[in-house]
């Protein structure tokens, strides 16, 4: 088949569009980006016209896009979506019924979400892993010096810029304390969010007055949804995030097994810096493909703390640990036990106190933290490949 691939900046395109030519298809990049994701007739009228010219089977896109659902559906060829975002408001746009879409969620919550609305083309999918090429990546002795580290944690704290939730500066004090607690209970728990049916009609109602908001037109999520999954989610990980790598900084130079004792020995991979974490080294940012790999694979303990919207989702942050073959502890998520065992394949924590004994257990059992290494990443290579995965997804249309 010829499948055509828009990608925009995504995670992924090389691996995909390997993937999908050792499956024996053709892949054609297309960087045309619309100006507005749900409709864009010019856009619209010239992807059509580029499928047609170019006699395109299917489109394939890394997250869902409504204009490039709507163009599929008059033209009548399949749009394949993977979705490695949540939230993703705009798999709330009614185009998520049209025929032609077979929709692929890694967030199995989020897609029983989706089917609840009515949207049968919509399917629980985890991430996967380029399983060839991470077999064959290692560290230079040069590399090691930078990558090497007894605890890492590569993301981003959402300090780069203010928060939505901070940016409410007109909450009353009711409301805001309210919320505030709401807030804190949410971090105490894992495995269920609760924070979207807090919010009463009344809150919401204060809420609006300090930062007003409209649904989308078209669109199906509702003011509680938006306000819960990109404002307040997000807050509680930046929160949480920075709390749990201040208290790690604290209690590491206690235990540390670091040979270098002069070296703070949890790094940070993060576009921005960081003032507030003092006792965190952070490295900047890594490349997603020739540089991530290497600190998974050479980091005693990769920390996964997940962003809060993901309802049980495995974050692509986790394959991409245990595919480099690292040792993964996270938090606890729903969605690991339908592929992996928890203290087999990877360790969860399900408080902080959890955590922190967690790691200074595994910093002082080599054998065992490098056993469960070996077990997550045999399972992810074997299990969730991109030629694996795709080809499940090629069986649906």
């Amino acid at each position: 088949m010829n499948i055509l691939f828009p990608h925009w900046k995504s995670f992924g395109v090389e691996d995909i569009t390997e993937a999908f030519e050792k499956l024996g298809h053709t892949v054609i990049q297309y960087e045309n980006e619309p100006k507005n994701y749900r409709i864009d007739p010019k856009y619209k009228s010239e992807l059509k016209k580029y499928i047609r010219s170019e006699s395109i089977d299917l489109i394939f896109t890394s997250n869902y896009f409504p204009v490039i659902s709507d163009a599929c559906n008059d033209i009548g060829i399949i749009y394949i979506s993977w979705c490695y975002d949540n939230p993703l408001v705009l798999t709330y746009s009614r185009t998520i019924f049209n025929p032609c879409n077979r929709i692929f969620i890694f967030d199995s919550q989020m897609a029983e979400d989706l089917n609840g609305l009515g949207a049968k083309n919509v399917y629980y999918m985890p991430m996967a892993v380029n399983a060839t090429r991470l077999s064959k990546m290692s560290a230079t002795p040069e590399q090691k010096k930078i990558v090497e580290s007894d605890i890492s944690f590569v993301g981003s704290l959402y300090t780069e810029k203010h928060t939505l939730y901070d940016r409410m500066t007109k909450l009353d004090e009711h409301t805001r304390g309210y919320l505030e607690g709401v807030m804190a209970s949410q971090m105490l728990v894992y495995g269920y969010s609760f924070i979207e049916s807090t919010l009463t009609p009344q809150i919401i109602a204060n809420m609006q007055k300090a930062m007003p908001l409209e649904t989308t037109p078209g669109g199906m999520e509702t003011v509680q949804y938006t306000y819960a999954n990109y404002f307040l989610y997000r807050k509680i990980t930046q929160t949480e995030r920075t709390e749990i790598l201040n208290g790690i900084s604290k209690i590491l130079p206690h235990i540390t097994t670091s040979e270098n004792r002069a070296a703070m020995p949890i790094k940070l991979y993060t576009p921005s810096p960081t003032p507030f974490l003092p006792d965190v080294q952070n490295m900047g940012t890594v490349h997603y493909m020739y540089e991530m790999p290497l600190v998974f694979q050479n980091s005693k303990i990769n920390l996964n703390i997940t962003l809060r919207s993901i309802k049980s989702g495995v974050p692509l942050r986790a394959m991409d640990i245990m595919g480099a073959g690292g040792f993964l502890l996270t938090n606890y998520q729903d969605d690991f036990n339908r592929h992996f065992t928890d203290g087999e394949d990877f360790v969860s924590f399900s408080s902080r106190e959890d955590l922190y004994h967690k790691i200074i257990y595994f910093l002082s059992h080599e054998d065992e933290r490098k056993k469960i290494a070996e077990n997550g990443c045999k399972k992810v290579r074997q299990s969730h490949t991109y030629e694996k995965t795709l080809a499940a997804m090629l069986e649906k249309i």
